[in-house]
Parts: structure tokens; C-alpha cells; sequence
């Protein structure tokens, strides 16, 4: 095996590792996609037409990709907004072959005979930068405010909604900002292979993806990577055992599955200390540790409910007892409805 045919395993490894992050991000708020390759293929499609009709130059194609997939995204949060667990997958999934079967009509974009005329312009540095930036925007959000209310939103909805977190709003963001990141990598992958057909917009190409987030975990930003990395170069590594490759790569999938159903990689709660064999790598972190502007901070606006931000309990006030006599006065809380 030398470096001249790992190449392509190497590229294909980043852009799983950006698509798989980007529905990382999207299933934060509890929203896990089945139409992940039908993003993709959004994002490659237009692309594709502008730099081989329109003469457009490789990076704002890939722009334009990007917010072609988070306007995708933005319109599938939107219209399952009101929906969870199966409901919401069957339409995602519904969704993507949707599109797959327009692709496949629309003789624009090639129709049955796949797009094809594409110029070579993606290289191991784009596919790398592509991971790289899918990493970034995900460990951000991951650790920002919107990402710990998306989490809210996902573990409990209602809890989320009583505390003040606007459910339409970190979901449609989190929806919207992985389909950007799964455009994006479609794009450059479609720079790539050089011809895109509508079989790739399928299904069968999305359980790809969620197959390598619950086997490397959904729990952390670092899941979705390994589980990319591992499951694409696992068949190379594999490919000594001949035609019982693929056999072996489910029998490994199953296993872990299996032994570790959360995936590879858990999160540590936060406030745990974080240990590798044996050894502390973050400390513990206590409630009395922490700053008082740390346990005071506000909800930022855009993800509360509503603009009214008087508090739900304001100052007592004195009000008149009518059985202590004249001059005497108590105080009763005053409470917003």
C-alpha cells in the first residue's frame, strides 16, 4: 500500500470527518437527519453549476454551497419543528429522497445521467482546511452558550422551554449551521469525484454518516471525528481478508455497538475531573469555584422566549393590613403572572 493510493483514502477521511461533524452539530438539539447526503448533494449540484456554466471561482462556489445547505437546513428544522424521534427521521428521510428523485428528473444538472464536465480542484490542503474548519465551528458551538441550550433542548424540551430557552430558535440554528458545514464538504467533494448523480443524495449514503456518529459518539465533538476516521480506514486496513471485509467491518460495528451503546467517546459532566490512565489532565471544578458572574449570567436574548425581560420576582412591597390596625403595614411579594 503506498502513499500514491492512500491519497484518496486520506481525502475522503477529512470530508467524512466534516460531514459527520456537521450532523453532529445538527443532532445537538436533538434533531439527528437522515438527510444528510441530500445536503450534500445540494451543496455539490450548485457548486458544480457554477463553476462549470457560470465560470465561478472554486471558493465562493464552495460559499455558495454552504449557505445553499444551511438554507436546506433552516426550511427542514422549520417544518419539524413540532416533530421528534421517529416522525422527525421518516421526514428527514422522506426529504432526501425527495430530492434524490428531482435530481434525477432535472436535466439541467445532468438528470440520470449525473452531472458530470467538473474541474479538479480539491487536493488533500482543501479537504484538510474543510476539516479543520468543521472542527472549529463545531468545538465552538459545542462549548458556547446556544450549544448548551441546544443540549437542553435535547435532553428535555419542556425543562428547556420553562427556563426561558426559545426551542424554534436553537433548533433551527443548530439545523442550519451543520447542513452549512455538510454543504460545504459536499461541494468540495464534488470537486473531487468529478461527476455527482442522484443516487448520492440517497439514503443509503446518509446511514453512512450516522453510522460513524453513534459508533464514535453523539455525546462529544470528538465522536463524530473518530468514528469518520476509523470507519472510512477500516476497510482499507481490512482489505487483506479479501471478500470477507465488508463481513468483518459489520461484525466490528455490531461489537461496539453492542458493548459501548453511547459510542466510543462519552462526555465528562461538567465539573468532573477529566483522567487519562489515572492521571488528571483537567481538575474537578466545584459550584463555590466558580465566579458569581459565572452563576449569574443572563440568557442571551436571542434565545429567549419572548423580549419581555422584567424578573419573575421583583422586590416585595408594603401593601395595607387590614387587620393590624392603622400605621401598620406589611410586605408580600409581587409576582409577574
Amino acid at each position: 500500500m503506498n502513499l500514491a493510493s492512500m491519497m484518496p483514502v486520506a481525502i475522503f477521511t477529512l470530508l467524512n470527518v466534516a460531514m459527520a461533524l456537521g450532523l453532529y452539530v445538527t443532532a445537538l438539539s436533538g434533531q439527528l437527519s437522515m438527510a444528510t447526503a441530500a445536503i450534500a448533494g445540494v451543496g455539490g449540484y450548485l457548486a458544480a453549476v457554477l463553476t462549470v456554466n457560470f465560470g465561478w471561482a472554486f471558493l465562493p462556489a464552495i460559499v455558495m454551497g454552504a449557505a445553499a445547505g444551511a438554507l436546506v437546513g433552516a426550511f427542514l428544522a422549520v417544518i419539524t419543528l413540532k416533530m421528534r424521534d421517529f416522525i422527525l427521521k421518516l421526514t428527514t428521510l422522506a426529504f432526501g429522497e425527495a430530492l434524490s428523485v428531482l435530481a434525477f428528473n432535472w436535466d439541467y444538472i445532468g438528470g440520470a445521467n449525473s452531472f458530470t464536465g467538473i474541474g479538479l480542484k480539491t487536493d488533500i490542503w482543501t479537504a484538510l482546511a474543510a476539516a479543520l474548519v468543521a472542527l472549529y465551528v463545531a468545538w465552538r458551538f459545542d462549548g458556547s452558550r446556544l450549544g448548551f441550550a441546544c443540549r437542553a433542548v435535547r435532553d428535555d424540551p419542556l425543562a428547556a422551554s420553562a427556563m426561558g430557552i426559545s426551542i424554534a430558535q436553537a433548533r433551527t440554528v443548530s439545523f442550519a449551521l451543520g447542513a452549512a458545514l455538510v454543504g460545504m464538504a459536499g461541494a468540495i467533494q464534488a470537486h473531487y469525484v468529478l461527476v455527482i448523480s442522484p443516487h448520492d443524495l440517497g439514503f443509503f449514503v446518509s446511514l453512512n454518516f450516522i453510522i460513524f456518529l453513534l459508533f464514535g459518539g453523539l455525546q462529544t465533538v470528538w465522536g463524530p471525528v473518530l468514528g469518520a476516521v476509523l470507519l472510512t480506514v477500516l476497510p482499507e486496513v481490512l482489505r487483506f481478508t479479501n471478500e470477507y471485509r465488508l463481513i468483518l467491518y459489520g461484525l466490528i460495528i455490531v461489537v461496539v455497538v453492542l458493548r459501548r451503546p453511547d459510542g466510543l467517546l462519552t462526555r465528562v459532566p461538567t465539573g468532573r475531573a477529566v483522567k487519562l490512565f489515572g492521571h488528571v489532565l483537567v481538575p474537578a471544578r466545584t459550584v463555590a469555584e466558580t465566579t458569581i458572574g459565572q452563576r449569574s449570567r443572563v440568557l442571551p436574548v436571542s434565545l429567549r422566549r419572548g423580549i419581555d425581560d422584567t424578573p419573575l420576582a421583583e422586590a416585595p412591597r408594603e401593601v395595607a393590613n387590614a387587620g393590624g390596625g392603622p400605621g401598620t403595614r406589611q410586605t408580600e411579594p409581587v409576582s409577574r403572572p
